[in-house]
């Protein structure tokens, strides 16, 4: 995801330079019209509305179609417009996961037998820290933080995006503070320690995730 989050940057940083530039010529659109259908389809999909005004603009080899084509995907991956499936997709799952982390929940209210009720809010926080982490790395690959893939963890994901020693603040304080409450959650949960979690703090994560999700993504 991060690379193609920094090959569409790449695009629309060439599809910028030719639609600003003062000397433009017929190859030059056709180029910054081709990129931008490129953009659209890893975007939005070829049924955006701006697909048809490129592809006619390009049928007729009509320079202000194109430029007008090029100038309205600019401005839609300027104020984050260009939805992608992928990212629907990927809300759709986080909210399966807390969804099954609900239902875990529920059944942990049903059991008597004190470790079994143990386990399931422990799987419950566990998915829940598991959506939140993907949530986080959505977030930093919107807003275009650098992180490393492959070696993130919660702590690590927060810090990308809150450090106001070094003027990142793309969460709130208060964000922060409820990133690091879920985090323990999630590590007691990965780490085995089934007694320390409370079904309060849970179901308050699986909401608190869910609402965060809602607010930035």
């Amino acid at each position: 995801m991060q690379q193609e989050q920094a090959a569409i940057r790449a695009m629309i940083e060439r599809i910028r330079q030719v639609v600003t530039s003062e000397e433009k010529n017929l190859e030059d659109f056709i180029e910054a019209s081709t990129l931008a259908q490129t953009v659209l389809h890893h975007t939005s999909g070829e049924g955006h509305p701006a697909m048809s005004v490129l592809k006619e603009g390009m049928d007729k080899r009509y320079w202000p179609t194109m430029l007008g084509g090029c100038r309205t995907v600019l401005m839609l991956f300027d104020n984050d417009a260009l939805d992608s499936p992928r990212l629907r997709v990927a809300r759709e799952l986080e909210g399966d996961v807390l969804d099954i982390a609900e239902t875990q929940v529920r059944a942990a209210e049903k059991i008597l037998d004190p470790t079994q009720k143990e386990i399931r809010l422990a799987v419950a926080g566990f998915l829940a820290g598991s959506a939140l982490e993907d949530a986080l790395r959505r977030l930093c690959d919107k807003v275009r933080v650098s992180y490393e893939a492959g070696r993130t963890s919660l702590s690590k994901l927060q810090a990308a995006l809150y450090s106001p020693s070094s003027g990142v603040e793309h969460v709130s304080v208060s964000e922060a503070k409820q990133i690091t409450t879920w985090g323990d959650t999630r590590n007691k949960a990965d780490h085995g320690n089934f007694r320390e979690i409370t079904q309060t703090e849970v179901v308050t994560m699986i909401m608190g995730v869910r609402s965060f999700i809602e607010r930035h993504l």
